[in-house]
């Protein structure tokens, strides 16, 4: 019994040591499993870092993070090109201020090596190309113009029939990028002036009005239901006056966001009662940005469109970005009317310069009660010829452009020599794509000036099916 007794404590002694010895065991075991966790924790962000580190210094992996197009191989990708930032102006050493912009923007690239391959090459170039581009009309808007300028004719489509009352309508774009400078004064400033010329310039039969949107308010998200609802006609429909027009424009300034749908919306329930059938009804829309207020645009030019009013929508943008311009034309494409993008107050000018010379040709046909105007009256090569200048006036700018920052950009050491001639050689490529272009529609447009929009649109369609889209 003494002995049970004395054997029972050695055990236990026995047996505690074993559970401390599995502890500490345990223990060590899961502190290097843990250890082994962190490790592999630690080398995967190390991995994960090292990743994203050479995807920040991989000049390719930048580029394509832009998603910028390729440069144009093609017509369509032509057409299609965005400009640059310099507003389709000359980039060299006598902008100083857009050329230290574009060095800028190639400094922020990964370093484009002395041994670069063609791949760098290529992505280095496409983005310096971005930067530089000009915009360069689709030959569908010497459809769009002529179709416009055909008014009153007998060949015109009823749209564009003259009829006993003419009604025009500017819907201005008062959002706050209006208040940006375009030049020596803002876009508004400049969009007032020559609005208030052209309609004090319409006869005096014909009605005018003019409706604003986005003039209230800020672009802040607390403002924005109150200026998206700001849509005013600040001068209602009737023969102009030169007094309350000026105080009309005088009302609003540039403030907040930009509903174009709803600006269209309103006007298609001013004009419900204009039907027509006898009323020639022409809507400019004005605008410098995309819809900001969730409505859709598109769908809403459609609809005025195809109600009873049937009326003319021309879509003028106003220094309007890329994306901007893409929307606008969609609009102006769906109402069957015609886009143009200006960049100052002359080109503005000159696009309601040709509806003053359809307005006098209403004007005398409303006079000699005519039913028909003599096609010969028209200037339709006045078209022909404005896409023939911008495509020859924007290849000379972009070609100065190119070859001033390239020059700029290997004096900077941002390239060497041979790298300047490879894009050098990939810019003339494309310059002689844009030649190709505009001598192959100019003959193209010249031979169709006779025969009719009918049979130019078809033959449109017979160069180049894509592009007439």
């Amino acid at each position: 019994m003494k002995k049970l007794n004395l054997f029972l404590p050695v055990s236990l002694a026995f047996l505690l040591v074993a559970c401390q010895e599995s502890e500490q065991e345990t223990e060590q075991q899961e502190a290097e499993q843990q250890e082994t966790e962190e490790a592999s924790v630690s080398e995967g962000n190390t991995q994960t870092e090292q990743t994203e580190e050479k995807e920040e210094n991989d000049l390719i992996s930048v580029v394509e993070a832009k998603n910028l197009p390729d440069p144009p191989s093609t017509e369509r990708e032509l057409f299609n090109q965005p400009s640059g930032i310099s507003s389709d102006t000359i980039i060299d050493e006598r902008e100083p201020e857009l050329a230290e912009q574009v060095l800028e923007e190639m400094r922020s690239l990964p370093v484009l090596p002395e041994d670069a391959t063609e791949e760098e090459m290529d992505a280095y170039y496409k983005y310096f190309y971005s930067l530089v581009a000009f915009d360069f009309p689709d030959p569908q808007t010497v459809i769009d113009q002529m179709r416009f300028q055909l008014s009153g004719t007998p060949e015109a489509d009823p749209q564009y029939q003259f009829k006993e009352n003419y009604n025009i309508e500017i819907i201005l774009d008062a959002s706050g990028s209006m208040a940006e400078m375009a030049g020596s004064s803002t876009r508004m400033e400049q969009a007032k002036s020559e609005i208030n010329t052209f309609l004090s310039k319409v006869p005096e039969e014909a009605n005018i009005s003019l409706r604003v949107y986005g003039h209230e308010g800020t672009g802040d998200d607390a403002d924005k239901a109150m200026s998206c609802g700001a849509i005013e006609e600040v001068y209602e429909r009737g023969p102009y006056d030169e007094a309350a027009f000026q105080e009309a424009l005088n009302r609003f300034d540039p403030a907040g966001w930009t509903p174009i749908a709803g600006a269209l919306e309103s006007a298609a329930e001013s004009f419900a009662d204009l039907d027509g059938e006898q009323n020639t009804n022409l809507i400019y829309l004005v605008s410098d940005g995309i819809e900001t207020c969730d409505g859709d645009p598109v769908s809403a030019a459609e609809s005025f469109a195809s109600s009873n009013v049937s009326p003319i929508i021309n879509v003028i943008g106003f220094n309007a970005d890329s994306e901007t311009q893409a929307q606008l034309r969609e609009v102006a494409d769906t109402a069957d009317g015609m886009f143009t993008n200006v960049n100052n107050a002359e080109e503005l000018a000159a696009e309601f310069d040709q509806t003053e010379e359809i307005l006098l040709r209403w004007k005398e046909w409303k006079r000699d009660a005519k039913g028909e105007v003599v096609s010969e009256s028209l200037d339709t090569r006045a078209a022909i010829v404005k896409f023939s200048l911008a495509y020859h006036d924007n290849s000379t700018r972009q070609v100065s452009s190119v070859r001033g920052m390239l020059r700029m950009m290997e004096e900077e050491g941002l390239i060497t020599r041979d790298q300047q001639k490879y894009f050098q050689s990939k810019s003339d490529e494309i310059d002689d794509l844009i030649n190709q272009t505009r001598e192959k529609y100019e003959e193209e447009f010249e031979e169709m000036r006779d025969t009719g929009l009918a049979e130019m649109e078809q033959r449109i369609e017979e160069l180049a099916p894509d592009e007439a889209e």
